[in-house]
Order: C-alpha cells, then structure tokens, then sequence
C-alpha cells in the first residue's frame, strides 16, 4: 500500500512539473477585429410613432457612427424592416445626417396609407431599421455584438440619448421603431 502512495506522488509531481513548463509563446490570444458602429442620437419623444396619429407623430435622430479610431465610415445604408419585408431608406456619406421620417411615410414605403392602418384593425406594429456601414478603406460591417435588438420605447426611463446601433443600454444592431398608443406612464409620449 505504501509503494502505491509513493507511485501516485511521483505521477502528480510529473505531472505538475510537465504542465508548468509550456511555452507562453505557445499560446495564442483569440483574433479579434475592432468594427465600426452606426450611432442614432434620437431626439427626445421621436423614437416611436402614435397609431393614432400617424400623420404628424415623426422618428428624428442624427446619425453618425463610431470608428473607435481604427476606421473611418464612407457610407451609411439604412434598411428599414417590416415584418419580413424591407425597403432601402437611403445611402449617408455626411456625418453626422439628419434623419426624420412621419408614421404615415414609414408605412408608404411599405405600400400603406393611415387610412389602410385603421381599416386593417392595426393598433400595434413596429419598423426595424438595420445598417451596413461601408469604410474608406472599402471594408462593410453590418452584423454586432452579442445583442441584436433595442427597444427604446420599453423602458420608461429611456433618456433620449442614444437609440440602436450604439446606445448607453445594452444591445447593437438593430433599432425598433414602434407604432402604437402612447404609453400614459412615459413622460416622452405625453401628446
């Protein structure tokens, strides 16, 4: 019994001296790219349109991206998303880029009118607006981060600072525009 002690200390001791000789230059750090992200700085209460008011209720942000000093942006495409169709909302190459748009326009691109909302019983929708940023040096990026979707309209106390693409609550990618009642408990949707 006491030889196989003494065999199962040499064993650990082998073991324990091989595994702390490995090389540091035999590790390999993971490969990482630094991307770039579109910014969206919302006005405050223009990030969702009222159903009811599709008309005059508008979404108003600054676009603007940032490079995190490895890249420059050369172009900003906006999709914006319905359901599963999506149109083309244009191509931005000054930064940062005023971007408005009515409830009533949102839904024209898509083939409705406010009239054809409030025949169809819709009392909820919502718009997603995606991005693909093309760099100076030619490289796009369109797909971030582990988080894919941001509701600012969730969370009664959104400040107004930062929508989806980049944003001061958690996610990236895409940014989700709501058509719906106001919500009465929300100091920004108070119309």
């Amino acid at each position: 019994m006491k030889k196989n002690i003494q065999i199962y200390r040499l064993l650990l001791f082998s073991c324990l001296f091989w595994t702390g000789c490995v090389d540091e230059d035999s590790i390999k750090m993971p490969d990482f790219e630094v991307g770039i992200i579109a910014r969206a700085e919302i006005e405050a209460g223009k990030y969702w349109f009222n159903i009811n008011q599709l008309n005059s209720t508008e979404v108003a942000f600054d676009l603007t991206y940032e490079g995190f000093d490895m890249h420059t942006a050369e172009r900003i495409d906006l999709f914006l998303g319905r359901g599963s169709s999506t149109v083309d909302l244009g191509s931005y190459t000054t930064f940062p880029s005023r971007i408005t748009m009515t409830g009533a326009e949102a839904y024209a691109l898509f083939g409705f009118s406010p009239e054809d909302v409030e025949a169809a019983g819709i009392v909820r929708d919502e718009f997603r607006i995606t991005y693909a940023i093309t760099t100076a040096t030619g490289e796009v990026f369109s797909q971030y981060g582990q988080y894919f979707n941001y509701n600012p309209s969730l969370d009664g106390r959104f400040t107004g600072r930062y929508a989806q693409f980049y944003t001061n609550l958690p996610g990236f990618g895409t940014l989700v525009l709501e058509a719906r009642s106001p919500n009465p408990q929300n100091p920004n949707e108070q119309q």
